[in-house]
C-alpha cells in the first residue's frame, strides 16, 4: 500500500503538516497508528459507559491528533462529539459508531501501509 491508496486520509493535508517531507509524514502516521492502538483504543467503548472530562479532553485530543494525520472522518466525528460536549450532551450512539468504525478503518490502512 502506497500514501495514493489510503482512503481514510487527505494525504494532501497530512503532507502539508510535514511541510511537505514524506518521511516526516509517514512517521507522524505511525505515531498516530500507535496511538490508535494504545491511548484511543478504547475510546469509544468507553464513551458508552460513561462520559467525564477526562474522556471529553481525549475526544479533543484525538481530533487534533487525527487532524494533523489528515484522518479526515475521525477528526469530524471527534469534532461533533467534541461539540457535544461543549453544549453539555452526551455523544449518541450514531456519533459512537461513526467514531469506531472510523477508527477501525484508519487502522487497518495504517497497518497495511506501515507492515
Amino acid at each position: 500500500m502506497t500514501l495514493d491508496t489510503l482512503q481514510e486520509f487527505d494525504t494532501r493535508a497530512g503532507l502539508a503538516f510535514a511541510d511537505g517531507d514524506e518521511e516526516l509524514y509517514r512517521e507522524v502516521l505511525a505515531m498516530f497508528h500507535e496511538q490508535l492502538n494504545d491511548e484511543f483504543a478504547q475510546l469509544p467503548e468507553q464513551l458508552r459507559h460513561s462520559s467525564n472530562e477526562l474522556l471529553a479532553r481525549q475526544v479533543h485530543t484525538l481530533k487534533g491528533s487525527a487532524g494533523s494525520v489528515g484522518a479526515t472522518r475521525i477528526e469530524a466525528v471527534a469534532r461533533e462529539m467534541t461539540q457535544a460536549f461543549k453544549a453539555g450532551n452526551v455523544p449518541d450512539d450514531s456519533l459512537l459508531d461513526a467514531l469506531q468504525t472510523s477508527m477501525k478503518a484508519a487502522h487497518k490502512e495504517l497497518a497495511a501501509l506501515l507492515n
